[in-house]
C-alpha cells in the first residue's frame, strides 16, 4: 500500500494522514515551502496488515490524555516530557500507528515512565490542525515539561523508528537549551504594505501556474483534487484566459477519477503522480470545493457531465455526510472496523472496488458525526453555487435546512460561533474557522434568497470574529480566542492563512450585501498582515483559496 499526505488543509483546507517518509532530526522544528499542505516526497511503507497485527494481540502499556491546559501543568509539575499526537477519526496511518508502534512494549514502557502523552483530533481542535499541518497525519510532536518544541515527526513512525527517537530525547532537550534565541523579526517574517497586494496577487497567479502538471493535471505530483484552485482557474478563464479555462477543465476531467462511483463523494488524494491510485477518506472540505468547482465549470462550458458530477457529490453530502436535524458532518473514514480492535476489519482498498449490496454487507466506514460551524459553512456555500448555477430549488432547501439548524444550535446571540465537544459540553475557546467558515456560508445564502436574517446573522458573525480574534499588530485574524492558560510554544498564536482568506471573503461578501466599504478595507488589511514572504512561499500549490479571497477583495489586477 503506498501513501502521500496532503490537507485540508485543507485545511487546514486539506487534511491528510501520512506514510513514513525522510523526517527532520529531533532539534529541527522548521517546515519548509516544499512540504506546506502535504506535498511531501513519496515513500513506499511497509505492508501492514491491521487484520493480522489484531490477531497477534497487544496491549497499550500508556494512558492518552486530552488536549486541556491541565494535562501540560501535569507535564510541568512531574517533570515529564511531552508527546503529543495529531491524529484524525478518518486517517488509515493513525489506524496504523495505533495498531503497530503504540503497541510495542518498549514504547510503551518509555512512553509510561518519562512521558505525559496527549492526542488531540484535528477536526475537532482546528487550530492545532493549523499550527502542525506540515507534519501530518499522523503528527508526532515532542516537548519539554515547559511545552518547548524538541521535534516534530510527520506521519507514520514504525516502532523502531519511534523507539530511537525516544532514546534521543534527552539530547534533542540539552541541544535545545544551547541554542542561541533568535533576536527581533525576520526579514521574511514581515508583512506586505497594503498597497503591493495587488502585485502579490498577481505573483501568486504565477506561482499557481509553476505548480501546474500539464501532463496529468492538477497541481503538483501528490494528486490531490485541489477544488479551490480550479476555482480560481475558472475565474481566469470568465476574465478571457483560454490557457486558464483548460487547465480547469482538463483538471476536473481527472479529478472525475476520484469520485466513488457507487456511493458519490470524492476521495482525499491519489498517489504515484497519477489518479486512479486513489486513499479513500472522504472530507467535507473537498466535497464543498469540488462541489462548487463542478458546478461552476458546467455554467462555463455547458457541458452536462460537469453537472451530473456536481450532483454527484450533493447527493453524497445528503446520504452520507448529514444527521437527521439537516447539519452536515465532518468526514467518512477510508476503511471499515478501524475504531474498534474487536471489529472484522476491512481496508478501503478491497472494500471500495465493491458495489453497494456488497459494501452494505460489510459495513459502512465510519463518519465523523460532530456539526462544526465550518464544515457546514462550507457545505451551505456550495450548495448556493449549485443552486446559481442550475435554478433548482433542492440545493438551496438543503443548504436553508442546514443554515437554520446552525443558527439555533450553534450560534450565540453576539454573534460568537459555538463548537460542542464531544461530551456535550461547552468549549471555553473559540475557532476562527468556524467563525468564517459559518459567516461565509450565510452570506451566500443571503445573497441567493435576498433574506435579511441571513445578512444579519453574517454581520453579527463578522462583528464577533474582528471583536474576538483580531491580531492588534498585523492585522490578521488569529486561529482561535486568546487562552490565558497556554503555555510555551502554545502561548503564540498563529495567524493561518486558510482560514484568514475565508474570513476576508466573508468581508467581501459583506461589502456586497451592504455597501459597507469598510467591510472591504477590513478584509484587505487582514490579508496585508499576513502577506509575509515566508508565509506565502510556505502556501507551495495551495494557493486557489487566497487568489479567490484576494479578488473577491477586487485586489487581483485583470
Amino acid at each position: 500500500m503506498r501513501w502521500l499526505r496532503l490537507p485540508l488543509a485543507l485545511p487546514f483546507a486539506l487534511l491528510a494522514c501520512v506514510p513514513p517518509a525522510s523526517r527532520p532530526p529531533p532539534t529541527d522544528t522548521s517546515a519548509t515551502p516544499a512540504t506546506k499542505h502535504g506535498l511531501v516526497p513519496e515513500g513506499t511503507p511497509p505492508q501492514v496488515d491491521i487484520a493480522r497485527s489484531r490477531a497477534r494481540g497487544g496491549e497499550q502499556r500508556f494512558t492518552w490524555s486530552s488536549w486541556s491546559a491541565e494535562s501540560l501543568a501535569r507535564a510541568k509539575r512531574e517533570g515529564k516530557y511531552i508527546l503529543i499526537d495529531g491524529a484524525a477519526a478518518w486517517c488509515h496511518w493513525c489506524h496504523v500507528m495505533d495498531e503497530t508502534t503504540y503497541l510495542d512494549p518498549e514504547v510503551g514502557r518509555v512512553l509510561q515512565e518519562r512521558f505525559v502523552t496527549i492526542r488531540f483530533d484535528v477536526d475537532e481542535h482546528p487550530d492545532l490542525a493549523e499550527r502542525y499541518i506540515d507534519w501530518g497525519w499522523p503528527a508526532t510532536i515532542l516537548l519539554t515539561p515547559d511545552a518547548r518544541e524538541l521535534g516534530k515527526y510527520r506521519g507514520y513512525l514504525p516502532p523502531d523508528e519511534l523507539r530511537e527517537i525516544l532514546g534521543g530525547i534527552d539530547r534533542a532537550a540539552a541541544a535545545l537549551d544551547a541554542a542561541p534565541r533568535a533576536q527581533g523579526v525576520a526579514p521574511a517574517d514581515k508583512p506586505a504594505p497594503p498597497e503591493a497586494l495587488g502585485w502579490i496577487a498577481a505573483r501568486l497567479g504565477l506561482d499557481m501556474n509553476r505548480y501546474y502538471d500539464a501532463e496529468q493535471g492538477g497541481w503538483g505530483r501528490q494528486k490531490v483534487p485541489i477544488g479551490w484552485n480550479v476555482l480560481f482557474e475558472l475565474r481566469r478563464a470568465a476574465h478571457g484566459d483560454d490557457e486558464a479555462r483548460m487547465r480547469a477543465v482538463f483538471t476536473l476531467g481527472k479529478h472525475r477519477l476520484l469520485i466513488d462511483p457507487v456511493w458519490g463523494g470524492i476521495y482525499q488524494y491519489s498517489v504515484g503522480g497519477v489518479w486512479d491510485d486513489p486513499h479513500f477518506e472522504k472530507l467535507m472540505p473537498l466535497q464543498a470545493a469540488n462541489l462548487e468547482a463542478f458546478a461552476r465549470a458546467h455554467a462555463l462550458t455547458k457541458d452536462p457531465a460537469l453537472l451530473a458530477d456536481a450532483r454527484k457529490l450533493a447527493g453524497y453530502l445528503d446520504r452520507f455526510l448529514s444527521n437527521s436535524e439537516g447539519a452536515f458532518l465532518v468526514s467518512q473514514d477510508a476503511d471499515v472496523g478501524s475504531h474498534d480492535r474487536q471489529a472484522r476489519f476491512v481496508d478501503g482498498h478491497v472494500y471500495y472496488q465493491l458495489g453497494d449490496a456488497e459494501r452494505r454487507a460489510l459495513g459502512i466506514p465510519r463518519v465523523d458525526d460532530s456539526v462544526y460551524g465550518y464544515e457546514n459553512g462550507l457545505a451551505i456555500a456550495a450548495l448556493c453555487a449549485l443552486h446559481e448555477v442550475t435554478g433548482d430549488a433542492a440545493p438551496l432547501a438543503r443548504a436553508r435546512r442546514a443554515a437554520d439548524g446552525l443558527l439555533r444550535t450553534h450560534v450565540n446571540d453576539d454573534g460568537s460561533v459555538r463548537r460542542p465537544r464531544p461530551d456535550g459540553a461547552e468549549r471555553k475557546g473559540r475557532y476562527l474557522a468556524d467563525h468564517a467558515g459559518l459567516g461565509l456560508g450565510l452570506a451566500r445564502l443571503a445573497e441567493r434568497t435576498g433574506e435579511a436574517s441571513y445578512r444579519e446573522a453574517a454581520v453579527r458573525i463578522a462583528a464577533a470574529l474582528d471583536r474576538d480574534f483580531t491580531d492588534p499588530g498585523s492585522g490578521a485574524w488569529m486561529a482561535s480566542t486568546p487562552d490565558p492558560a497556554a503555555v510555551g510554544v502554545f502561548a503564540r498564536q498563529e495567524r493561518p492563512i486558510s482560514p484568514n482568506a475565508l474570513a476576508a471573503r466573508l468581508q467581501a461578501a459583506l461589502h456586497r450585501l451592504t455597501g459597507d466599504e469598510a467591510y472591504r478595507e477590513r478584509g484587505r488589511r487582514a490579508l496585508a498582515g499576513l502577506a509575509t514572504p515566508a508565509a506565502l512561499a510556505a502556501q507551495g500549490r495551495m494557493l486557489g483559496e487566497l487568489l479567490l479571497a484576494m479578488d473577491d477583495l477586487e485586489l487581483y489586477p485583470w
